[in-house]
């Protein structure tokens, strides 16, 4: 079971007697910190520290807090829970913060990041987190991809290892001040979608508030303005100079890490291959049988699409694309059609062949699904290659139905 964030302590220590263990304690401590830094890290040293002032080990939580401030001297967590270290050798704690002078918000806001890194714990230590999102159907050639856990701060770092994601990194996140499901221009919202990296700023071009870098995103995509949704500036970057890891919900819509972190996935993330980013507002997750079987079965709309339009029917081929609100409202399906027909009439084969580069159920949507695929085509009279965007949406029928192509 997870723990509350509160962790109620309920101590009284007495500490007469104790200052020369402690530095004693501190100072073989410190003395082994670099040794520890392979197998440390922030996020590690501060769980530590909580699970020390649980157990009622005070004297050793301090000494872990003290060294944790040294390595982390920005760490606004470190010094909360310091001082409720102390507060508890004094007179006892029944929350944490509950001496603090911090503003309410802000207080609120260290308890939140607390919650959401210690509710990972928990996740690591259970079988799930051997299972992978079921948004991620298809990496097609890219290396990695990232998926945001946005109601629990998180994001993960996948590998595409022979075709099957893999996890190999996450990060501790910061969304918008007022959560996620951007909609319009300035409500501090982080959207929820399928992105991708296409561009990297340095820090030393941007003010203090980006930290080292930024990488922005192209929000909105395609499938935000066809509903309508506005803003812009959507980037995943790190924190300012004076700060180590920003509250839970605190940017004015960005996805953010602290700059530690923003230098480490760095390795991972690239605007030239353009990284795909999956910021999800919940995530299902499969094991690796299962997500294969959900796959095929995907894989398998497209094929019939691929199928229809090499068969020279046209009526089977439009059967595949929805009626109403034509690619996004973009286009009109009965002269789609038409020009379709006019073409066929002197077409003696059509063979198409496609490879995939992404494919991803969509996120806020279980009923949507988004692909890119380099599409060769020959006929008797033509051929062509093009680079595709598909989305796919399901209707109450439970037939899928293109509903944008370009």
């Amino acid at each position: 079971m997870i723990k509350a964030f509160s962790i109620s302590v309920l101590l009284f220590c007495m500490v007469c007697g104790s200052c020369l263990q402690h530095a004693r304690a501190q100072s073989e401590l410190l003395s082994n910190l670099h040794a520890s830094d392979a197998n440390g890290g922030y996020e590690p040293e501060v769980l530590k520290i909580i699970e020390t002032l649980q157990a009622g080990r005070l004297e050793d939580a301090l000494v872990k807090a003290d060294a944790h401030l040294i390595r982390f001297p920005k760490s606004q967590i470190g010094h909360l829970l310091r001082a409720d270290i102390l507060q508890s050798m004094a007179t006892g704690l029944s929350d944490i913060g509950a001496q603090s002078a911090l503003p309410d918000t802000n207080l609120n806001g260290l308890k939140h990041q607390l919650r959401n890194r210690w509710i990972h714990k928990a996740y690591q230590d259970q079988e799930s987190h051997t299972k992978v999102p079921s948004s991620l159907l298809e990496l097609g050639e890219h290396p990695y991809v990232l998926v945001a856990d946005m109601p629990n701060g998180r994001l993960y770092v996948y590998q595409n290892i022979n075709g099957e994601p893999r996890l190999i990194k996450d990060y501790y996140l910061t969304v918008g001040s007022e959560g996620y499901g951007k909609q319009v221009e300035g409500d501090n919202k982080t959207p929820v979608g399928v992105y991708e990296i296409n561009d990297f700023i340095e820090g030393k071009k941007l003010p203090d508030l980006y930290g080292k870098g930024a990488f922005p995103v192209n929000y909105p995509n395609r499938f935000d303005r066809y509903l309508k949704r506005t803003g812009y500036g959507i980037w995943l970057h790190g924190t300012p100079s004076d700060t180590y890891a920003r509250s839970p919900w605190a940017s004015e819509g960005c996805f953010v890490l602290s700059n530690d972190d923003l230098l480490d996935i760095s390795k991972y993330v690239s605007a030239e291959k353009r990284t795909p980013v999956v910021l999800s507002d919940e995530i299902e997750w499969l094991a690796a049988d299962e997500l294969k079987q959900r796959r095929a079965r995907y894989l398998a709309v497209i094929e019939k699409w691929r199928a229809d339009w090499e068969s020279l029917d046209i009526e089977a081929l439009a059967a595949n694309y929805t009626k109403r609100d034509f690619n996004f409202g973009k286009g009109d399906f009965n002269t789609w059609l038409k020009r379709k027909k006019e073409i066929s009439v002197n077409k003696t084969f059509v063979q198409v062949q496609i490879k995939i580069d992404s494919l991803f159920t969509y996120p806020g949507d279980d009923n949507l699904f988004v692909v890119k695929f380099r599409q060769n085509y020959l006929s008797n009279n033509f051929s062509s290659a093009a680079d595709k965007l598909q989305y796919w949406k399901r209707g109450s029928d439970g037939a899928w139905k293109i509903i944008y192509e370009g």
